[in-house]
């Protein structure tokens, strides 16, 4: 199990926002992996970029996001590219299937009950058993902290396809196992973002 602390952020200067070298000061600091999204279809999001911070812990991505301001190097990339929080949300990482890799990323933002891990993972197989044929990985994260939030789970994907990835996806919403399980847990999609990769 591990934990993802997610940052909106409007970048000023996104090629050398994505080009700065940086993995090593965030390994220091507990970071399991990084990863940057630019929102290119999303509403009012649009323009504004989705950053990962994974850790092992709560208390590690905790710890990590204060030692990020005491980092000099991290401080001025920031600085330098111009980027300006406007949310933090701490998630886990409840489920997962594939691989993080692809040049673009989808965000479906969800509400419904909480699932028991088990009942999860179970569903994370029919859920995965369509959006293989159009997506390179898929997780579910689960929010531990978002603020007053309609969401509160987010089922992200990565592909090099989108027109796969959606066609993937209509196909599993129209399944009727997949009315079934959302109908068992109160689940209610709100909203959905594309985006371009940028790591």
């Amino acid at each position: 199990m591990t934990y993802l602390y997610s940052v909106l952020a409007n970048v000023g200067d996104k090629k050398a926002f994505a080009e700065a070298d940086i993995t090593g000061n965030l390994e220091k600091l507990g970071v399991k992996s990084y990863t940057a999204t630019e929102i290119v279809m999303g509403g009012e999001m649009a323009g504004m970029v989705v950053i990962g911070f994974e850790y092992d812990s709560v208390d590690a991505a905790m710890a990590g996001q204060a030692g990020f301001y005491h980092d000099d190097q991290l401080v001025g990339m920031m600085q330098d590219t111009q980027v300006q929080i406007n949310r933090r949300i701490l998630f886990r990482v409840q489920s997962e299937r594939g691989e993080r890799r692809g040049q673009y990323g989808t965000i479906l933002y969800m509400a419904g009950r909480p699932l028991d891990d088990a009942t999860m993972e179970s569903n994370m197989d029919h859920n995965w058993s369509h959006m293989q044929d159009g997506a390179n990985g898929l997780t579910w994260l689960t929010s531990i902290a978002a603020g007053p939030a309609p969401f509160n789970g987010t089922a992200v994907t990565w592909t090099d396809s989108l027109d796969d990835l959606l066609a993937a996806s209509n196909k599993m919403f129209a399944d009727p196992k997949t009315m079934q399980i959302m109908t068992d847990s109160g689940a209610q999609v709100l909203g959905r973002v594309i985006g371009r990769n940028m790591l």
